[in-house]
């Protein structure tokens, strides 16, 4: 709402490596925020039974909130684990009706995936309400689409084999994996040995994924890291560590 002169919150308490989530309303008032390990209320001050998430400070996306469909106050808070360890991919829910509307706990750590890259992503259904969220194992090359609706999470996935099997070499588990705006794109960032890029084709409807293109990414270092699509969704932007 503020143009070219965002105000900083600079009481955050958060200090992390790698990736974080944090939720704001539609004014963009801060409601929480999250390393994947711990999470803080808006106040700034740790979450009632908020610690002890299964992410990790070195995951990519250590963690990332999606709001549970047709409610204002349950969110679904992802996370993953570094360089595909034990913990994989698991959820908690917060309930910010509770601890006064600042939130609390409610499930946590329940697991879903394991081994699990570092990477997490969130497409809006079709049907403009529920919300597909996507993440990728270790060992093969399988995407999983999990559905998020009101009735809650079906933690049986939609599986799509397509692209690069990522094994044998914890590096690749490194990367981001996002969506385009307009939800018909997800590109997946592979670090490490033959760093590269995946552009897939989403179907919002059924949740599954198509290979579009696979891009060689050189580099002195680990390769392909970040990446971004334009809020038109034309435009796919990487960055090499």
């Amino acid at each position: 709402n503020l143009g070219n002169n965002p105000v900083s919150i600079n009481d955050g308490q958060l200090n992390t490596n790698e990736g974080c989530a944090t939720l704001c309303d539609n004014s963009g008032n801060l409601l929480f925020y999250t390393d994947g390990i711990k999470v803080w209320n808006k106040n700034h001050l740790v979450m009632p039974n908020g610690t002890g998430l299964l992410g990790d400070s070195s995951s990519t996306q250590s963690a990332i909130i999606v709001p549970k469909p047709n409610s204002s106050t349950l969110f679904y808070v992802f996370t993953v684990d570094e360089l595909g360890k034990s913990n994989g991919l698991q959820y908690s829910i917060i309930d910010l009706s509770l601890d006064g509307g600042l939130g609390d706990i409610i499930t946590k750590n329940v697991p879903l995936q394991t081994p699990a890259l570092e990477k997490i992503t969130t497409v809006q259904h079709a049907n403009g309400i529920d919300f597909w969220v996507i993440a990728h194992k270790y060992g093969n090359n399988q995407f999983v689409s999990y559905l998020l609706s009101a009735t809650g999470l079906t933690t049986t996935p939609v599986i799509s084999a397509v692209g690069s099997v990522i094994m044998n070499d914890s590096q690749r588990t490194l990367g981001y994996l996002k969506s385009s705006p307009d939800g018909e794109y997800v590109a997946i960032a592979h670090s490490g040995t033959n760093s590269n890029v995946q552009l897939l084709k989403f179907n919002n409807a059924s949740g599954q994924l198509t290979l579009l293109s696979n891009m060689l990414v050189n580099s002195n270092s680990l390769g392909a890291y970040g990446i971004e699509f334009s809020s038109n969704s034309k435009v796919l932007y990487v960055s090499r560590i």
